[in-house]
């Protein structure tokens, strides 16, 4: 038998998939060079004024090293995140599925995300409607301690965060909710990209990467399940994952 030829349109779809992600690839590269490139250039530009500084025999400053630890710290976690989106898309980090008991993981959660609500004067609570869900563990509490963590870090003082599990038909949902600023629906689409930020000098200014809600995204499709977002401005955000009930 002749092996069937591709249609026309069967062509131009794959000619217009690799343009996406030879586009897609030039894009990542260069946002991963600029977000290396700011931590760098601030470590390299205060390790100069320091040396200077001895040379010419004026005390060091000590805020200078507190700024080069700063970004030397925002260096370390962009590369973790960035080795951890690279293990998780791969498949190279296998899951460990388990039943999980829905209360222990999520006040575990919450006991090691107490001192950042603190400072925050934020109230971090929880609701479990459900007993367990099938997942790995690593890779749920890296969900919910993401999407609290950012709920916490852009909401203003004195606000709520809440974490709920129940159960919805044959699918297990987490819904973390905030009642703070809210989310513009233009920007909601985007949200799960890597390196997008709705304020990028803000972001960086609190520590952000810009790859936690990608990590998220793509630790739900390797469990197939899913996560969206919902915003009203000035009242809520809230972020859903669905774990299905049966193991994937």
């Amino acid at each position: 038998m002749t092996p069937q030829q591709p249609s026309q349109q069967e062509s131009m779809d794959v000619i217009v998939a690799l343009k996406k992600a030879e586009k897609m690839r030039i894009d990542f590269v260069a946002n991963v060079s600029h977000e290396l490139r700011t931590p760098l250039t601030a470590i390299k530009g205060y390790t100069e004024t320091l040396i200077h500084d001895i040379e010419d025999g004026r005390k060091i400053e000590p805020e200078f090293l507190k700024i080069i630890l700063k970004n030397s710290n925002r260096l370390l976690s962009l590369i973790d995140d960035l080795l951890d989106l690279s293990s998780i898309e791969s498949g190279a980090d296998q899951l460990h599925l388990a039943d999980i008991d829905l209360k222990e993981a999520t006040e575990h959660v919450i006991e090691r995300l107490i001192p950042h609500a603190k400072a925050k004067n934020t109230l971090l609570t929880s609701d479990i409607r459900c007993d367990t869900v099938r997942a790995d563990m690593k890779r749920l509490e890296q969900v919910m301690t993401n999407l609290a963590e950012n709920a916490i870090k852009y909401s203003p003082p004195s606000s709520t965060v809440k974490i709920i599990w129940e159960e919805d038909g044959n699918e297990i949902v987490l819904t973390v909710e905030d009642n703070g600023p809210g989310i513009p629906s233009k920007n909601l689409d985007r949200l799960f990209e890597r390196f997008y930020r709705l304020d990028k000098g803000r972001s960086r200014e609190m520590g952000g990467t810009g790859l936690g809600l990608s990590i998220v995204k793509h630790i739900m499709q390797r469990h197939q399940g899913t996560v969206t977002v919902e915003s009203e401005i000035g009242k809520r955000t809230r972020f859903r994952c669905r774990f299905p009930r049966a193991a994937p």
